[in-house]
């Protein structure tokens, strides 16, 4: 069976919001077995939503429309739904009846604006919104069901999966199902990951392996369809298994997990804590450490000394080594990892120094020039990198690199003792 989705809104086609409405769509289709076969985005234009609804394919099961659902003049897609499908507005009484009871549970009036909500075209099937006063419907036309949802994230994931999911698995003729494993990489080409995985793939013809590139890591997504979850499942775990097998330590994680929760994870479990002195990413690396939930756990401090005066008052950096050496340096890399874990008392002193232009680089330094230092009770390692692009690039691929670094680290179990 196929599916369409077509997002509505100038807040979408502008740029101005991500549409994450239909990620979260197509994620749910593509797990039932429905095969997405088309996504558009549409402003909040009459013509353009009429012609979209028009032009969906007769073959195609299901189409999920968001947006355009409320009270203000800009939505429209109620009434663009009727002319598109050749129905009349009429109020319905049952998301008449819904309005004021979800008007009434928050004290507010029913008013003629609020009131217009209830019109939709005749014949369709009221679809509820328990959190907001925009209630979606469904309409059939020939063998395709038309699904149409307010555009507001939280309201349209719960209606989403509470009223329409299980109206389409009702209505598919099979139980066929898509169970999907996610592994990510860093470290690697995708190329190198496609020829090292060359055989497997040969031999595990029920499995799809999808190569997708999200800078700077790779996604391998693997995924296969049939009827039997339990087989499914093994199936799966068995081919992820060995594709873990072939790529090692550069799979970093699996699914939803990101390297800073990876990261936190380690250092949980060895009982680790951190310290970060951060110059050319300006707080980048504490700010994705910080987003995973109980990072107070382990990170202990963390201090930005984005200029000289700040690695020499805070870090204690000798004005010879400046000097002699550069803030962006091997030397200062090291003498920075080393004070901040001494000033803290952490087990690992993590430090990032560089260029991350445009403006600051010479021919001995170009932009793009880090180092990235990680000290610890045996020793301390540098690494010297030459990364390319822009300044928000050269800034994410240096808090990368530093968290892939800490995450070898911890996993060697080399910092203790």
């Amino acid at each position: 069976m196929k599916a369409e989705i077509i997002s509505i809104g100038n807040e979408l086609t502008s740029g101005s919001v991500p549409n994450t409405n239909a990620t979260f769509i197509a994620g749910h289709l593509f797990s039932s077995g429905i095969e997405v076969s088309g996504m558009l985005t549409v402003g909040d234009e009459s013509a353009a939503i009429i012609e979209a609804l028009r032009n969906v394919s007769p073959s195609v099961s299901f189409v999920v429309v968001t947006g355009g659902l409320g009270p203000t003049v800009d939505d429209i897609t109620t009434r663009a739904a009727a002319e598109a499908l050749r129905r009349k507005l009429t109020l319905n009484h049952q998301a008449r009846q819904a309005l004021e009871e979800f008007l009434n549970r928050i004290g507010r009036p029913l008013d003629p604006h609020n009131l217009r909500q209830a019109y939709l075209p005749v014949g369709a099937a009221v679809i509820p919104n328990p959190i907001g006063t925009a209630c979606g419907f469904s309409l059939a036309r020939g063998r395709t069901v038309f699904f149409f949802l307010p555009g507001v994230p939280r309201e349209m994931t719960r209606m989403f999966e509470e009223s329409v999911m299980p109206q389409i698995r009702r209505e598919r003729p099979d139980n066929t199902m898509v169970r999907a494993a996610v592994l990510k990489i860093f470290g690697r080409t995708e190329s190198y990951c496609d020829q090292a995985l060359h055989d497997l793939i040969k031999q595990e013809q029920e499995i799809a392996f999808a190569f997708l590139p999200h800078y700077p890591e790779i996604t391998i997504k693997l995924t296969i369809r049939g009827t039997d979850e339990k087989y499914l499942k093994k199936k799966l775990k068995t081919v992820e298994r060995k594709t873990g097998r072939i790529l090692g330590n550069i799979i970093f994680g699996h699914d939803e997990e990101t390297l800073e929760m990876v990261v936190g994870n380690l250092l949980r479990k060895a009982g680790a804590t951190l310290a970060v002195a951060e110059s050319c990413t300006g707080g980048l690396i504490t700010h994705r450490i910080t987003n995973v939930p109980g990072s107070s756990e382990y990170l202990e401090r963390t201090l930005i000394v984005y200029g000289n005066r700040a690695k020499k008052e805070l870090m204690e950096m000798p004005a010879s080594l400046l000097a002699k050496h550069g803030a962006v340096s091997k030397e200062a890399a090291d003498h920075m990892a080393r004070a901040v874990r001494r000033l803290s008392k952490s087990t690992i002193g993590l430090a990032v120094t560089g260029i991350a232009g445009p403006g600051g680089g010479t021919p001995e330094k170009p932009v793009g020039t880090v180092f990235i230092a990680l000290a610890h009770k045996r020793r301390v390692t540098t690494h010297r990198h030459q990364f390319h692009g822009d300044r928000e690039q050269i800034k994410h691929i240096t808090s990368q690199y530093a968290l892939d670094y800490l995450r070898r680290l911890l996993m060697s179990g080399d910092f203790a003792g």
